[in-house]
């Protein structure tokens, strides 16, 4: 048996969601921290679709990775002095109790701005803040939505989140012949159905080839996706504690519109990395679609500063301040209001 520390990990579900991926990128963390692994989930069962993700492949395929179900929860203390638990999905928070940790040995990952609404989700999210745990916000929006609310018991560390950008950072694919001279426009519609409004209202403009992706699409595909388009309509719902498509958008060499809706502000810079458009509207897209066609300039220039925006985002930053906290989760860090610009990502 190990000697190691346990990280225990509540996997919310086996997705494509960017909140999986966020807690997969952690447990791995934890991994290459020192930690020994333990992932609990309602389902050992996973997709192909899950499987595609590089960071969960790989920890299915480490042999010290444990990973079980939450009926094998124990109703002793399993939780050792040493060691973790991790969860980012507030329904999990009487599942983690039954591990009876001590409240400064449980991380609770906050990716949403809306955990301070009172009124989402019948408040579940608002009123777990009055718990003393210690929390990660992953973005400075997302600290600074919740800082008024929480338990200030234990500190409330800012991690800026990061991604697995290298996997989406790759040479450019060659433009087929069916949309040569043409701007190659990408969206997807899993939360919201603006970018066909978008393709609509730009009708059979021969300068605009749209491409939808209307179901969650395996990494690879993904990959692909952006990499065969010139421009990514980034569609995120009205709050949002990141929103990882703009920066694998970015990372692959794609030209963002987008409106900001909080955390995804981290990123994104307004005319300098990417062009902001007011929410859902449809106009304001399509005004901005046709000003970086007549604007070849102003497009490259919106990729070569994406490009830049991607080296505050590496895993290798985020696991290096993940392995500080877990260290010691009750000490706070930071001394000042924490901003992402200490990351040199910026805040707009």
């Amino acid at each position: 048996m190990s000697a190691n520390p346990k990280l225990h990990v509540f996997v919310p579900f086996w997705g494509l969601a960017g909140g999986v991926i966020k807690i997969l990128d952690y447990a791995e963390h934890g991994l290459k921290s020192g930690y020994t692994l333990v992932l609990w989930s309602g389902s050992l069962d996973i997709s192909p679709e899950a499987e595609s993700l590089p960071v969960l492949r790989r920890l299915l395929d480490r042999p010290d990775v444990e990973h079980r179900s939450f009926d094998q929860l124990p109703t002793a203390s399993a939780v050792g002095e040493q060691d973790r638990v991790l969860f980012t999905e507030p329904g999990h928070a009487q599942l983690v109790d039954a591990l009876t940790p001590a409240p400064a040995q449980v991380i609770q990952l906050v990716q949403g701005t809306r955990h301070a609404d009172p009124t989402w989700n019948s408040g579940l999210h608002y009123r777990l803040l009055h718990r003393p745990l210690v929390r990660i916000a992953v973005t400075a929006q997302v600290h600074a939505a919740i800082a008024p609310v929480a338990n200030t018991r234990l500190p409330i560390h800012t991690v800026l989140e990061g991604h697995d950008v290298d996997y989406f950072e790759t040479e450019r694919g060659e433009q087929p012949e069916s949309a040569k001279g043409r701007l190659r426009v990408l969206y997807s519609t899993w939360k919201s159905d603006v970018g066909d409004r978008v393709a609509e209202a730009c009708g059979d403009d021969p300068g605009l080839h749209f491409i939808a992706m209307r179901s969650a699409t395996p990494w690879p595909s993904l990959r692909n996706r952006y990499r065969g388009t010139d421009l990514f309509l980034g569609t995120p719902g009205p709050e949002e504690g990141f929103y990882l498509p703009g920066l694998e958008a970015m990372a692959s060499g794609a030209a963002l519109i987008m409106p900001l809706v909080g955390g995804n502000a981290s990123y994104c810079r307004p005319g300098e990395n990417m062009l902001s458009v007011a929410f859902e509207d449809v106009a304001d897209y399509r005004e901005a679609i046709l000003a970086l066609r007549a604007k070849p300039d102003l497009l490259k220039q919106l990729v070569e500063a994406g490009r830049q925006t991607i080296g505050a985002h590496r895993l290798e930053r985020e696991r290096r301040e993940f392995a500080t906290i877990l260290a010691n989760p009750s000490q706070n860090y930071a001394d000042a209001e924490p901003t992402d610009d200490r990351h040199g990502a910026g805040v707009h």
